[in-house]
């Protein structure tokens, strides 16, 4: 089974192949397919071609996915990713990071993905908005978590809190 597409934008072209083959039994509970797609890729101006190679595999039978679909299904997962970088690197300007030895920039973006991902489910938001409002009381990012704390008789800001006690 095969699915062929060619694109030319953002300055390069690229040709995309996608080879899905059903499979029972893979090793993998629930595979249904196994999919290969070979990506090629030129730079407008130049001649020089690059090829990348990956590999997946889904739970949905050719029924519910064809390849074309799985091609659609692929490059939309790749919309989300380029979606989520851009918000992590204009909100919380990941790109201009110096932190990059160790697992600290892997443990960095689990974070800021937490706190995305919290923002959001508490309904529609301005992310930069909600962040500076959550830096200016440090109960409220917990509250968004739904984490509450016992009473807090010793911190000024909240004299009512404990006022029914």
């Amino acid at each position: 089974m095969l699915d062929r597409t060619r694109d030319r934008a953002h300055g390069r072209v690229e040709l995309r192949i996608l080879n899905a083959v059903t499979v029972n039994h893979f090793g993998v509970p629930h595979a249904a397919q196994v999919i290969q797609v070979t990506r090629t890729t030129r730079e407008l101006g130049t001649r020089r071609w690059r090829t990348v190679v990956v590999y997946a595999i889904t739970s949905l039978t050719f029924a519910q996915a064809s390849p074309a679909r799985l091609a659609d299904l692929l490059r939309g997962q790749w919309a989300i990713e380029n979606g989520l970088h851009y918000v992590r690197d204009v909100t919380f300007a990941e790109d201009a990071s110096q932190l990059r030895t160790g697992s600290g920039p892997q443990v960095m973006a689990c974070l800021r993905n937490l706190a995305i991902g919290a923002l959001c489910r508490a309904g529609p938001v301005n992310l930069a908005a909600a962040l500076r409002q959550h830096a200016r009381d440090p109960r409220r990012p917990l509250a968004t978590l739904g984490i509450t704390l016992g009473c807090t008789r010793h911190h000024p800001r909240t004299p009512e809190a404990c006022a029914s006690t």
